[in-house]
């Protein structure tokens, strides 16, 4: 909308995509049109061949120049001064995600791409931050000071490295988690958090990472074709919408103490958060990286009980 009044989109050129962020007061440059298009935030511009002797510049559609203006307007309007692209990538690819004619497959598998190596490229503050959040979700209050050093030390270097080793995680996890002796002849004895569809593992926890991990790389090398892509999101988007519609209801079931996984967020961002949250784990799952975690977490455990 331009004031109160529709704007009719047409197709443009590079150059005029630069006017468009200059109207705006951005700093926008051919440079940075081309690190958009290269980045998945638009897609390639399309030859205009409009006479014998030539073509004409390349053009982008309506709607690729409605989502350049829309996604500069984003960013220039954070309280905290300007949105970080990978949080403009999620924008992206949560509209190729619900809708077919703004984002095409092509221009997805690039923007995953791009989602993929920010991923990866957290710094080591932010990977401690991350890791100290997951050794308090998963340790138990009896936990010793060591326990909880030894975990911490396993997921940092398994969130730096993007290697798992299954056989030490499980075991300083499982020490995390449960952190009881074991008695010569007896079972450890393993607790499961609570969840709202039932108890949750610290296998489970290990083999949802490492499959998640697998998934993440496999789009940071564009190894998943733009077919597997869309065949994949044919499998999210009816789950999604079932779980859409399913989530007010389930947000009170029992005591309604698990409301706060189900609550919807607030925000576009939000939403596009938790969308392409929501499609890498359906993507490892169609691609059976779920299912081999698994067993790899179970076999570990097996070996630890040993």
């Amino acid at each position: 909308m331009n004031g109160k009044q529709a704007t009719t989109w047409v197709e443009g050129t590079s150059a005029d995509l630069v006017a468009d962020g200059l109207a705006l007061g951005v700093k926008a440059s051919p440079r940075m049109v081309t690190s958009w298009v290269e980045d998945g935030m638009l897609a390639n511009p399309e030859p205009r061949k409009t006479s014998a002797h030539g073509s004409d510049p390349r053009v982008f559609p309506p709607e690729q120049r409605e989502l350049f203006t829309r996604l500069l307007e984003a960013r220039e309007r954070s309280p905290l001064g300007r949105i970080p692209q990978r949080s403009l990538i999620r924008v992206v690819l949560y509209l190729w995600l619900i809708d077919d004619t703004i984002v095409l497959t092509p221009q997805a598998r690039r923007a995953w791409r791009t989602h993929a190596r920010a991923t990866g490229q957290t710094t080591a503050v932010r990977r401690r931050e991350n890791v100290r959040a997951i050794v308090e979700q998963l340790a138990h209050a009896s936990a010793t000071p060591k326990q909880r050093r030894a975990a911490q030390l396993v997921l940092e270097e398994g969130e730096r490295t993007g290697r798992i080793d299954m056989d030490r995680l499980t075991v300083v996890l499982t020490e995390l988690h449960s952190p009881w002796s074991v008695q010569p002849g007896m079972p450890r004895i393993e607790r499961a958090l609570p969840g709202p569809f039932g108890p949750v593992s610290v296998q489970h926890h290990i083999a949802m990472w490492k499959a998640k991990e697998q998934t993440i790389r496999r789009l940071r090398h564009e190894e998943i074709d733009e077919a597997e892509l869309d065949r994949v999101r044919a499998i999210y988007r009816p789950m999604w919408a079932d779980y859409q519609a399913r989530r007010p209801a389930m947000a009170t079931v029992g005591a309604g103490e698990f409301a706060a996984y189900f609550a919807e967020p607030e925000t576009m961002e939000g939403r596009a958060i938790e969308a392409v949250n929501a499609f890498v784990e359906t993507l490892a799952g169609a691609l059976g990286l779920i299912e081999a975690a698994s067993h790899a977490a179970e076999t570990a455990r097996l070996k630890l009980a040993r």
